[in-house]
């Protein structure tokens, strides 16, 4: 049986900073880790956090859904679209195409970082060849979501806001803690 890493674990894997991680100590809840970081000013770690400790499966759809209410232009849109394809087929072929949506735009914008959210959920790292290198590492989906997420709160006028509010909705999907 695998153990559960910790709140702490987690936050130094996806790299949060030393004061955040300093909020965190062994045993907290999911929840009041993310709240602690909103509460202190944190709302970035919050966010960074949360997405790291949701169900692997939820990523992708919740981060379209964030997304798809978002005023994006149409390039922005296709890499929500591919990743969308994914979420709904999860076949290599949607993979990949997200992958290459995300590598042609240079992991720049949400779109791409929504498609490439989408690439590095499952299978291998791919180099320019497309050939397979090497398993996604299990933290990387959640780094490139959470830099999504943050491009998308950051776009308006209230950063603070942007992100409680995406908390507020992605708090609910956690999985509950009680044994």
């Amino acid at each position: 049986m695998t153990q559960t890493p910790s709140v702490p674990d987690v936050a130094r894997e996806i790299g949060l900073d030393d004061t955040a991680l300093r909020r965190l100590h062994a045993g907290i809840a999911q929840r009041d880790a993310i709240r602690s970081l909103i509460d202190d000013g944190m709302p970035g770690a919050a966010v960074r956090l949360l997405v790291r400790l949701l169900p692997r499966s939820y990523v992708v759809p919740w981060l379209c859904q964030c997304a798809t209410t978002a005023p994006l232009a149409e390039d922005e849109r296709e890499g929500v679209r591919l990743a969308e394809a994914w979420s709904r087929d999860r076949s290599e072929t949607h993979r990949r195409a997200a992958l290459a949506h995300a590598a042609a735009r240079h992991y720049v914008g949400v779109g791409a970082l929504v498609a490439a959210t989408a690439g590095w959920s499952e299978g291998f790292l791919l180099d320019a060849d497309g050939k397979e290198v090497a398993p996604v590492a299990t933290h990387l989906m959640a780094v490139v979501a959470g830099a999504a997420l943050l491009t998308l709160a950051a776009a308006g006028d209230d950063f603070e806001a942007g992100c409680r509010a995406l908390v507020d909705a992605g708090v609910p999907l956690l999985r509950s803690e009680e044994s």
